[in-house]
């Protein structure tokens, strides 16, 4: 009787269930302006969603103890002073120079260089077409310089290379440590795979005239804390992390070159001001474009700001990302082949006297008191959500739709024929030797194509009936100068 009676009740159950179905599909054909409203609506929170942020962390430092004097044989041979237990001391040299071309040294040179390195000495590696398979492990500041090509070819060719075993990270420095410098030096990581290839917390590290070829699943370079110098350098990631990750940590980048498939920099700055200065920050294309160039955010203990200068962010969904609460100053830089300039999320953003060519959005802000001055938008210009107020100056934009469109503050439109051609210009990108940075971005261009001025406006095209046209549908927000998703200038 009980399995019955709870047989009956499962099927009353199922009645019901199926009757509230029932009611919600017809409760859903009921509404179709609703459903249609919302196909139609551009979806503003998708839009200002922060890419996503992987949390790779690197493992704990554990110090390697041990080693061998240079040349002496490698960890664990024993012998050192009396009393020492077997441990070799430090020869705290000045500067070491390393073959790896030479296998007689054994598997752990770099390792034992810099064991007996004295604080701040140089280890020289040489380029005589060997590459250095090791993992460096730097706890005390150091200098690691590769040899240049040598201009007699008696004496080896080539340049200095380190490229760790699969798995492994290339370079990791202690926690703490003030001053690692890496120049003249190309890294490669082919089978990255969970490691980055250069590791840092809470310490100094700097790439001069430097190669970093990665490829695995964590960022090419990750630093957390402390700073991260680099000059004259380049770095490729193919990941689908951040090129480059710095995660409360102090950035001074000059002409230099970041290039990546899916993601170029991450940054959360630390206190004080960090800096992007005459950088290609660049997804190789040409087909499928990478998502987001450059994301900057906020930390509620107090981030610092960082400026974007004379720099040329190309071939990206999303050139620009600011959080919510970061702040950010874009200065006569060249953002082209995009989807969306800049996006800004109730941040500190002052965006001047740029060159932005992009399909959807040339700059979009969802609140705040954002600095607008000085730039031109082709193709797509400038958007602000209902309660900004902006602090604007005159701005171009060259709109394929033509000037029937009512401009935001301090925008004003102009025929897309008036746009300067060498913005979209990428000729120099593909010439024979460049590393992409050596590219102007908009400094020269900005003295080239003048300051935007206050212009009267083009007057409407007139319909046949004597009439200008009507102006197509506005954004559901507060300033628009372009219906949903524009096209772009076809460049």
């Amino acid at each position: 009787m009980i399995a019955i009676a709870l047989r009956r009740l499962a099927g009353l159950g199922a009645a019901a269930a199926c009757v509230l179905c029932l009611g919600v599909a017809g409760e859903a054909q009921a509404l179709p302006d609703a459903k249609i409203d919302q196909q139609i609506r551009p979806n503003f929170g998708i839009l200002l969603a922060p890419p996503l942020r992987h949390t790779y962390r690197p493992s704990a430092w554990k110090p390697r103890r041990g080693h061998g004097g240079y040349g002496q044989g490698g960890y664990g041979q024993g012998g050192g002073y009396p009393g020492s237990g077997g441990v070799r001391r430090p020869l705290y040299l000045d500067s070491i120079t390393v073959d790896c071309a030479d296998g007689s040294g054994g598997g752990s040179q770099l390792a034992d260089a810099i064991y007996n390195l004295a604080d701040n000495g140089v280890l020289y590696i040489r380029s005589r077409g060997g590459v250095c398979r090791e993992t460096l492990e730097i706890d005390h500041p150091v200098i690691i310089a590769g040899e240049g090509p040598p201009a007699f070819g008696n004496v080896g060719s080539g340049v200095a290379k380190l490229s760790p075993p699969d798995g492994a990270p290339c370079i990791r420095i202690a926690p703490g440590v003030k001053g690692v410098e890496i120049r003249d030096l190309v890294i490669e990581a082919n089978q990255g795979g969970r490691s980055a290839c250069i590791e840092a917390q809470d310490a100094d590290v700097a790439l001069i005239r430097s190669s970093v070829r990665y490829q695995g699943d964590a960022s090419a370079i990750f630093v957390q804390g402390g700073s991260l110098i680099m000059r004259n350098s380049v770095v490729e990631a193919r990941t689908n992390d951040a090129a480059i990750l710095a995660d409360g940590a102090a950035v001074d980048i000059l002409q230099s070159k970041i290039s990546a498939d899916v993601r170029g920099l991450d940054i959360t700055p630390a206190p004080g001001q960090s800096r992007l200065v005459q950088v290609g920050v660049t997804s190789p294309g040409p087909g499928l474009p990478g998502s987001t160039a450059i994301t900057v955010r906020d930390q509620r203990s107090g981030a610092g700001s960082l400026l974007i200068a004379n720099s040329v962010i190309r071939n990206w969904i999303t050139g620009v990302y600011v959080d919510r609460g970061a702040e950010v100053e874009l200065t006569r830089n060249r953002i082209i082949r995009v989807r969306r300039g800049v996006l800004s999320d109730y941040g500190k953003v002052r965006v001047r006297q740029n060159a932005i060519a992009a399909d959807e959005y040339g700059a979009y802000f969802a609140g705040g008191r954002p600095e607008v001055a000085g730039n031109r938008f082709i193709g797509a210009g400038v958007n602000y959500e209902r309660g900004v107020e902006p602090i604007t100056e005159p701005n171009y934009v060259y709109s394929p739709q033509g000037c029937d469109y009512r401009m935001p503050p301090g925008a004003y439109c102009r025929p897309m024929t008036e746009a300067p051609r060498a913005i979209t210009d990428e000729s120099g990108f593909d010439a024979s030797g460049r590393y992409g940075w050596e590219v102007d971005g908009y400094e020269r261009g900005y003295a080239r194509d003048g300051a935007p001025t206050a212009r009267p406006p083009i007057p409407s095209r007139k319909s046949r009936f004597g009439r200008p046209p009507p102006p197509p549908a506005a954004y559901p927000s507060g300033y628009s100068n372009a219906p949903p998703l524009m096209g772009g200038p076809g460049y």
